[in-house]
Protein backbone atom coordinates (compact mmCIF):
# COMPACT_ATOMS: atom_id res chain seq x y z
CA UNK A 1 0.00 0.00 0.00
CA UNK A 2 2.73 2.50 1.03
CA UNK A 3 4.84 1.73 -2.04
CA UNK A 4 1.82 2.20 -4.31
CA UNK A 5 0.86 5.58 -2.86
CA UNK A 6 4.43 6.84 -2.72
CA UNK A 7 4.82 5.94 -6.37
CA UNK A 8 1.70 7.87 -7.27
CA UNK A 9 2.90 10.91 -5.30
CA UNK A 10 6.24 10.79 -7.09
CA UNK A 11 4.59 10.66 -10.50
CA UNK A 12 2.31 13.56 -9.58
CA UNK A 13 4.90 16.01 -8.30
CA UNK A 14 7.99 15.47 -10.47
CA UNK A 15 8.41 16.10 -14.18
CA UNK A 16 11.41 16.02 -16.51
CA UNK A 17 15.09 15.26 -16.16
CA UNK A 18 17.69 17.82 -17.33
CA UNK A 19 20.37 16.72 -19.80
CA UNK A 20 23.14 18.04 -17.52
CA UNK A 21 22.36 15.42 -14.87
CA UNK A 22 20.33 17.68 -12.54
CA UNK A 23 16.62 17.06 -11.77
CA UNK A 24 14.11 19.86 -12.46
CA UNK A 25 11.02 19.55 -10.23
CA UNK A 26 7.68 21.31 -10.61
CA UNK A 27 4.51 20.71 -8.58
CA UNK A 28 1.68 20.01 -11.01
CA UNK A 29 -0.74 18.19 -8.69
CA UNK A 30 -0.98 16.77 -5.21
CA UNK A 31 -3.02 14.30 -3.21
CA UNK A 32 -5.68 15.90 -1.00
CA UNK A 33 -7.28 12.73 0.36
CA UNK A 34 -6.59 8.99 0.66
CA UNK A 35 -9.64 6.71 0.90
CA UNK A 36 -8.49 3.12 1.42
CA UNK A 37 -6.76 2.34 -1.91
CA UNK A 38 -8.16 5.39 -3.69
CA UNK A 39 -6.75 8.90 -3.85
CA UNK A 40 -8.35 12.28 -4.55
CA UNK A 41 -6.09 14.83 -6.20
CA UNK A 42 -6.11 18.61 -6.18
CA UNK A 43 -6.87 18.67 -9.91
CA UNK A 44 -9.92 16.41 -9.41
CA UNK A 45 -11.15 18.56 -6.53
CA UNK A 46 -10.56 21.82 -8.44
CA UNK A 47 -12.55 20.52 -11.39
CA UNK A 48 -15.61 19.95 -9.16
CA UNK A 49 -15.32 23.17 -7.18
CA UNK A 50 -14.62 25.40 -10.21
CA UNK A 51 -18.27 26.44 -10.94
CA UNK A 52 -18.90 27.40 -7.29
CA UNK A 53 -15.63 29.30 -6.92
CA UNK A 54 -16.30 31.08 -10.20
CA UNK A 55 -19.63 32.34 -8.79
CA UNK A 56 -17.89 33.64 -5.67
CA UNK A 57 -15.19 35.42 -7.64
CA UNK A 58 -17.69 37.02 -10.03
CA UNK A 59 -20.09 38.21 -7.33
CA UNK A 60 -19.58 41.50 -5.53
CA UNK A 61 -19.79 42.16 -1.81
CA UNK A 62 -17.02 39.75 -0.81
CA UNK A 63 -13.95 41.06 0.96
CA UNK A 64 -10.75 39.17 0.19
CA UNK A 65 -10.92 37.53 3.63
CA UNK A 66 -14.55 36.44 3.19
CA UNK A 67 -13.84 35.22 -0.33
CA UNK A 68 -10.95 33.05 0.92
CA UNK A 69 -13.11 31.67 3.72
CA UNK A 70 -15.96 30.87 1.30
CA UNK A 71 -13.56 29.08 -1.08
CA UNK A 72 -12.13 27.11 1.84
CA UNK A 73 -15.60 25.99 2.92
CA UNK A 74 -16.50 24.92 -0.62
CA UNK A 75 -13.27 22.96 -1.00
CA UNK A 76 -13.87 21.15 2.30
CA UNK A 77 -17.53 20.41 1.55
CA UNK A 78 -16.88 19.10 -1.97
CA UNK A 79 -13.88 17.06 -0.80
CA UNK A 80 -16.01 15.32 1.84
CA UNK A 81 -18.60 14.54 -0.84
CA UNK A 82 -15.84 13.08 -3.02
CA UNK A 83 -14.65 10.93 -0.12
CA UNK A 84 -18.22 9.64 0.34
CA UNK A 85 -18.43 8.87 -3.38
CA UNK A 86 -15.13 7.04 -3.28
CA UNK A 87 -16.37 4.86 -0.42
CA UNK A 88 -19.65 4.09 -2.15
CA UNK A 89 -17.83 3.35 -5.40
CA UNK A 90 -15.59 0.88 -3.59
CA UNK A 91 -18.62 -0.80 -2.06
CA UNK A 92 -20.27 -0.98 -5.48
CA UNK A 93 -17.17 -2.70 -6.86
CA UNK A 94 -17.24 -5.07 -3.90
CA UNK A 95 -20.80 -6.13 -4.73
CA UNK A 96 -20.15 -5.94 -8.50
CA UNK A 97 -22.77 -3.26 -9.03
CA UNK A 98 -22.37 -1.55 -12.39
CA UNK A 99 -24.17 1.08 -14.49
CA UNK A 100 -24.61 0.32 -18.18
CA UNK A 101 -24.44 2.85 -21.02
CA UNK A 102 -28.08 2.04 -21.77
CA UNK A 103 -29.13 3.09 -18.26
CA UNK A 104 -27.28 6.39 -18.65
CA UNK A 105 -28.83 7.03 -22.07
CA UNK A 106 -32.31 6.29 -20.73
CA UNK A 107 -31.75 8.74 -17.87
CA UNK A 108 -30.62 11.44 -20.29
CA UNK A 109 -33.64 10.85 -22.52
CA UNK A 110 -35.94 11.17 -19.50
CA UNK A 111 -34.37 14.52 -18.58
CA UNK A 112 -34.82 15.81 -22.14
CA UNK A 113 -38.41 14.54 -22.24
CA UNK A 114 -39.32 16.19 -18.91
CA UNK A 115 -37.92 19.54 -20.04
CA UNK A 116 -39.10 19.17 -23.67
CA UNK A 117 -35.50 19.61 -24.85
CA UNK A 118 -34.10 18.63 -28.22
CA UNK A 119 -30.51 17.37 -28.18
CA UNK A 120 -29.38 20.85 -29.20
CA UNK A 121 -31.45 22.50 -26.45
CA UNK A 122 -29.98 20.07 -23.93
CA UNK A 123 -26.38 20.76 -24.97
CA UNK A 124 -26.96 24.52 -24.96
CA UNK A 125 -28.46 24.36 -21.45
CA UNK A 126 -25.40 22.46 -20.21
CA UNK A 127 -23.08 24.93 -21.94
CA UNK A 128 -24.75 27.84 -20.13
CA UNK A 129 -23.98 26.08 -16.84
CA UNK A 130 -20.38 25.57 -17.90
CA UNK A 131 -20.84 21.80 -18.19
CA UNK A 132 -20.15 19.22 -20.90
CA UNK A 133 -22.13 16.20 -22.06
CA UNK A 134 -19.27 13.96 -20.96
CA UNK A 135 -19.23 15.49 -17.48
CA UNK A 136 -23.01 15.32 -17.19
CA UNK A 137 -23.01 11.66 -18.22
CA UNK A 138 -20.47 10.93 -15.51
CA UNK A 139 -22.64 12.73 -12.92
CA UNK A 140 -25.64 10.66 -14.02
CA UNK A 141 -23.59 7.47 -13.79
CA UNK A 142 -22.60 8.34 -10.21
CA UNK A 143 -26.22 9.06 -9.27
CA UNK A 144 -27.49 5.77 -10.71
CA UNK A 145 -24.65 3.86 -9.06
CA UNK A 146 -25.45 5.38 -5.68
CA UNK A 147 -29.15 4.66 -6.16
CA UNK A 148 -28.38 1.00 -6.91
CA UNK A 149 -26.08 0.79 -3.91
CA UNK A 150 -28.73 2.31 -1.65
CA UNK A 151 -31.20 -0.24 -2.98
CA UNK A 152 -28.74 -3.06 -2.22
CA UNK A 153 -27.55 -1.91 1.21
CA UNK A 154 -30.46 -0.01 2.69
CA UNK A 155 -33.89 -0.24 1.07
CA UNK A 156 -34.53 -3.86 2.02
CA UNK A 157 -34.22 -2.79 5.67
CA UNK A 158 -36.84 -0.03 5.43
CA UNK A 159 -40.34 -0.88 6.67
CA UNK A 160 -43.16 1.67 6.93
CA UNK A 161 -46.04 0.69 9.22
CA UNK A 162 -49.67 1.77 8.98
CA UNK A 163 -49.42 3.39 12.41
CA UNK A 164 -46.53 5.57 11.19
CA UNK A 165 -48.55 6.65 8.15
CA UNK A 166 -51.60 7.46 10.31
CA UNK A 167 -49.47 9.39 12.80
CA UNK A 168 -48.00 11.50 9.97
CA UNK A 169 -51.48 12.18 8.55
CA UNK A 170 -52.83 13.29 11.93
CA UNK A 171 -49.76 15.46 12.59
CA UNK A 172 -50.19 17.17 9.21
CA UNK A 173 -53.97 17.56 9.30
CA UNK A 174 -53.78 21.16 8.12
CA UNK A 175 -51.77 20.13 5.04
CA UNK A 176 -54.35 17.53 4.00
CA UNK A 177 -57.47 19.47 4.99
CA UNK A 178 -57.03 21.53 1.84
CA UNK A 179 -56.96 25.25 1.19
CA UNK A 180 -60.20 27.16 1.57
CA UNK A 181 -61.10 29.06 -1.59
CA UNK A 182 -64.01 31.40 -2.26
CA UNK A 183 -65.93 31.77 -5.52
CA UNK A 184 -66.85 35.47 -5.43
CA UNK A 185 -69.06 37.95 -7.24
CA UNK A 186 -69.09 41.70 -6.68
CA UNK A 187 -70.91 44.91 -7.47
CA UNK A 188 -68.93 48.15 -7.65
CA UNK A 189 -70.37 51.68 -7.71
CA UNK A 190 -68.90 55.12 -7.16
CA UNK A 191 -71.80 56.28 -4.96
CA UNK A 192 -72.08 54.76 -1.49
CA UNK A 193 -75.74 55.69 -0.91
CA UNK A 194 -76.83 54.19 -4.25
CA UNK A 195 -75.00 50.96 -3.43
CA UNK A 196 -76.72 50.84 -0.04
CA UNK A 197 -80.02 50.90 -1.92
CA UNK A 198 -78.80 47.93 -3.99
CA UNK A 199 -78.03 46.08 -0.76
CA UNK A 200 -81.65 46.63 0.34
CA UNK A 201 -82.73 44.93 -2.90
CA UNK A 202 -80.49 41.98 -1.94
CA UNK A 203 -82.14 41.90 1.49
CA UNK A 204 -85.44 41.69 -0.39
CA UNK A 205 -84.12 38.48 -2.06
CA UNK A 206 -83.37 39.99 -5.48
CA UNK A 207 -80.79 38.05 -7.51
CA UNK A 208 -77.19 39.25 -6.98
CA UNK A 209 -76.12 38.34 -10.51
CA UNK A 210 -79.00 40.29 -12.05
CA UNK A 211 -78.29 43.36 -9.93
CA UNK A 212 -74.58 43.21 -10.83
CA UNK A 213 -75.42 43.13 -14.54
CA UNK A 214 -77.68 46.16 -14.15
CA UNK A 215 -75.72 48.39 -11.78
CA UNK A 216 -72.05 47.39 -11.44
CA UNK A 217 -69.47 49.63 -13.13
CA UNK A 218 -66.90 46.85 -13.61
CA UNK A 219 -66.24 44.97 -16.91
CA UNK A 220 -67.39 41.73 -15.25
CA UNK A 221 -70.91 43.18 -14.83
CA UNK A 222 -72.01 41.36 -17.99
CA UNK A 223 -71.05 38.11 -16.24
CA UNK A 224 -73.15 38.91 -13.18
CA UNK A 225 -70.14 40.32 -11.31
CA UNK A 226 -68.31 37.00 -11.48
CA UNK A 227 -64.76 37.29 -10.07
CA UNK A 228 -63.84 33.60 -9.99
CA UNK A 229 -62.15 31.47 -7.33
CA UNK A 230 -59.85 33.11 -4.80
CA UNK A 231 -57.59 32.35 -1.87
CA UNK A 232 -58.62 35.36 0.21
CA UNK A 233 -55.27 35.39 2.02
CA UNK A 234 -54.07 37.43 -0.95
CA UNK A 235 -56.62 40.16 -0.19
CA UNK A 236 -56.16 43.19 2.05
CA UNK A 237 -56.67 42.51 5.77
CA UNK A 238 -59.95 44.45 5.82
CA UNK A 239 -61.57 42.59 2.91
CA UNK A 240 -60.13 39.24 4.05
CA UNK A 241 -61.66 39.70 7.50
CA UNK A 242 -65.07 40.58 6.04
CA UNK A 243 -65.22 37.73 3.50
CA UNK A 244 -63.92 35.10 5.95
CA UNK A 245 -66.97 35.80 8.09
CA UNK A 246 -69.37 34.98 5.23
CA UNK A 247 -70.89 31.62 4.35
CA UNK A 248 -72.00 30.32 0.97
CA UNK A 249 -74.85 32.54 -0.33
CA UNK A 250 -73.97 35.45 1.99
CA UNK A 251 -73.08 38.97 0.86
CA UNK A 252 -71.14 41.72 2.60
CA UNK A 253 -72.08 45.20 3.73
CA UNK A 254 -71.00 48.09 1.52
CA UNK A 255 -67.19 48.28 1.65
CA UNK A 256 -65.07 51.30 0.78
CA UNK A 257 -62.12 50.22 -1.41
CA UNK A 258 -59.51 51.96 -3.55
CA UNK A 259 -61.64 51.23 -6.64
CA UNK A 260 -64.89 52.53 -5.18
CA UNK A 261 -67.71 51.10 -3.05
CA UNK A 262 -68.29 47.36 -3.30
CA UNK A 263 -70.49 44.50 -2.14
CA UNK A 264 -69.02 40.97 -2.28
CA UNK A 265 -71.15 37.85 -2.68
CA UNK A 266 -69.95 34.32 -1.83
CA UNK A 267 -71.11 32.02 -4.61
CA UNK A 268 -69.34 28.96 -3.16
CA UNK A 269 -66.62 27.84 -0.73
CA UNK A 270 -64.44 24.84 -1.59
CA UNK A 271 -61.47 23.05 -0.07
CA UNK A 272 -58.85 22.83 -2.81
CA UNK A 273 -56.42 19.92 -2.37
CA UNK A 274 -58.41 18.25 0.40
CA UNK A 275 -57.34 14.62 0.90
CA UNK A 276 -58.78 12.03 3.25
CA UNK A 277 -56.55 9.36 4.80
CA UNK A 278 -57.09 6.91 1.96
CA UNK A 279 -56.24 9.50 -0.70
CA UNK A 280 -53.12 10.65 1.15
CA UNK A 281 -51.92 7.16 2.15
CA UNK A 282 -49.53 6.40 -0.74
CA UNK A 283 -48.10 9.92 -0.79
CA UNK A 284 -47.31 9.74 2.93
CA UNK A 285 -45.82 6.26 2.53
CA UNK A 286 -43.44 7.62 -0.14
CA UNK A 287 -42.47 10.58 2.08
CA UNK A 288 -41.72 8.37 5.09
CA UNK A 289 -39.94 5.81 2.92
CA UNK A 290 -37.62 8.47 1.45
CA UNK A 291 -36.90 9.90 4.89
CA UNK A 292 -35.99 6.49 6.33
CA UNK A 293 -33.87 5.54 3.31
CA UNK A 294 -31.92 8.78 3.69
CA UNK A 295 -31.35 8.23 7.43
CA UNK A 296 -30.32 4.60 7.03
CA UNK A 297 -27.99 5.45 4.15
CA UNK A 298 -26.30 8.16 6.21
CA UNK A 299 -25.89 5.70 9.12
CA UNK A 300 -24.52 3.06 6.75
CA UNK A 301 -22.11 5.56 5.21
CA UNK A 302 -20.87 6.60 8.65
CA UNK A 303 -20.16 2.95 9.48
CA UNK A 304 -18.15 2.67 6.26
CA UNK A 305 -16.11 5.71 7.26
CA UNK A 306 -15.34 4.28 10.70
CA UNK A 307 -13.95 1.11 9.16
CA UNK A 308 -12.09 2.84 6.31
CA UNK A 309 -8.59 4.30 6.11
CA UNK A 310 -9.25 7.96 5.36
CA UNK A 311 -6.61 10.67 5.42
CA UNK A 312 -7.41 14.28 4.52
CA UNK A 313 -4.45 16.39 3.34
CA UNK A 314 -6.16 19.55 2.09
Amino acid sequence: MRKKINGVVFSLVLIGFGFCGSISAEVIDRIVAIVNNDIVTWVQLSKETAPYIKNIESSGGYSEEKKNEAVKQINNKILMAMVDRSLTRQEAQKYRIIVSDTEIENALENVKKEKSFSQEDFENALKKEGRTIKGYREDVRKQILQSKLINHAVKSKVIITESEIKKYYDSNAKKYSGQKKYHLRNILMDNEDELKQIRKKLDAKEDFSGLAKKYSLLPNASEGGNLGMFDINNFSENIKEIISGLNKGDYSNVISTTQGFQIFYVENIVLDGNKNYGQAHDEIQDILYSEQVKKKFETWLESLKKNAHIKIML
